[in-house]
């Protein structure tokens, strides 16, 4: 390709998703000002009334789901693995399927902790309530750490699943809530549920924030928001759902000191989760911020634009086409970016106001570093997501040929995370 074109298609693919991210914060605006008007509420559609609680079935029908999807990805990362002609029982196999790239890291700290000094200090890029977690249930499985992230990542995509159903059951009802299950569990990048990341705790933590505050549980929720904050970065965005729920009690009720005070103390329980990591940080090496000095000088990452890192993914799904791992990183993440752009230029009014705020803030945040590499896991963890598929269509065969795709991406995921990796 011509150098000419090779400037021109990144600089377009920004302007596209500038323009896309900007049609739906306009429409979000409009919906903030009916929101202010008392036209609409802030946790729901229009101003209708949330349609209940779902019944207890259905929320260990979903967590029962989520348990046996997660058997079936590894029975077939494993039957994969035979097939290939690799030696290995199901059991002595999950370490070498599933022990790769981050899991290490979070092994290590969780093992040993962060420290300051040679390649391990690298370490402290990575938030710390997931690897201890897996240190304080290692003695439920025979010491091993490694086992320990994997019993708590599959326990929290229980839990994600139930929260899920119960917000998409109150937002939309029964049909909406089954299918935003099945897509959060068919999702290609729903394998890293099963291994030792930490999408499954964020995503179980921000859901229960989520859930909590439709309760009438604004203190608790916050809490969910601090332990999000505490395994990702991102998690201080829970806080703009206190803000929006003391903006909806506007056309209600009069402001007053305390009312502000309680949100703002709530707000600032869900920062204190960053403000903790910091404090780690400043412990370990005398810098709040030293994590931001091994991102940019480890990883080339720096606080960026999601413009600049969507022209950055294109420049690089061009110049690398036809490698090895083309699929797997530019062109994925190329597609999912502009997927998740379109969704919610489109469809956002789909979403009660605080999730499609949340979202709309979400991605601009987590597709902002200057060198993205993991755009589509960031954006399997944006919570909101399967309702959104989940109002995508009333087509039965549409989302039966969505779901079907995604079970077949997901197991071709499934492959490049578990062998690829070791094979290609």
């Amino acid at each position: 390709m011509s150098d000419f074109w090779l400037d021109l298609l990144p600089k377009l693919a920004a302007g596209l998703s500038i323009a896309l991210m900007g049609v739906c914060g306009m429409r979000l605006l409009a919906r903030l000002t009916r929101m202010l008007r008392g036209e609409e509420r802030a946790d729901a559609l229009a101003n209708d009334a949330p349609v209940g609680t779902p019944p207890v079935h259905a929320l260990l029908l979903a967590a029962l789901a989520a348990l046996l999807s997660r058997a079936a990805v590894d029975l077939l990362a494993w039957g994969m693995m035979r097939a290939m002609g690799i030696p290995g029982g199901f059991f002595e196999s999950l370490g070498t399927l599933w022990n790769h790239w981050d899991t290490r890291h979070y092994i290590g700290i969780a093992q040993e902790g962060y420290t300051s000094v040679g390649d391990e200090r690298l370490r402290l890029v990575f938030f710390p309530l997931y690897p201890l977690l897996m240190r304080l249930l290692s003695p439920l499985t025979g010491g091993s750490v490694f086992l320990a992230g994997m019993l708590i990542s599959r326990l929290c995509a229980m839990g994600c699943a139930a929260l899920l159903y119960a917000l998409a059951y109150r937002t939309y009802g029964a049909r909406e809530a089954r299918l935003a299950v099945a897509y959060f569990l068919l999702s290609p990048m729903s394998v890293f549920l099963n291994c030792c990341y930490t999408e499954a705790l964020f995503l179980l933590l921000t859901l229960g924030a989520m859930v909590l505050l439709r309760l009438g549980h604004p203190w608790l929720a916050a809490l969910c928001g601090m332990g999000s904050a505490l395994t990702r970065m991102p998690g201080v965005i829970v806080a703009g759902l206190m803000f929006i729920a003391l903006l909806a009690e506007i056309p209600r009720r009069r402001m007053d000191v305390r009312r502000v005070a309680r949100c703002a103390g709530q707000m600032l329980l869900v920062f204190s989760g960053l403000l903790i990591y910091w404090a780690i940080n400043w412990a370990v090496t005398g810098e709040a911020l030293m994590y931001m000095t091994y991102q940019k000088e480890n990883w080339f990452q720096e606080p960026g634009t999601f413009w600049g890192s969507t022209a950055n993914t294109v420049y690089y799904a061009i110049t690398d086409f036809g490698q090895d791992d083309w699929f797997f990183s530019w062109g994925a993440q190329l597609a999912a970016m502009f997927f998740v752009y379109a969704l919610l230029a489109l469809r956002e009014n789909e979403l009660p106001f605080d999730l499609a705020a949340y979202s709309f803030v979400y991605v601009a945040v987590v597709l902002s570093p200057t060198w993205l590499l993991s755009g589509p896991r960031y954006l399997y963890a944006l919570s909101p997501l399967p309702l959104l598929l989940a109002r995508l269509t009333e087509s039965r065969r549409i989302h039966a040929s969505l779901l079907a795709l995604s079970a077949v991406l997901l197991a071709v995921f499934t492959f490049g995370y578990t062998i690829a990796v070791d094979v290609l």
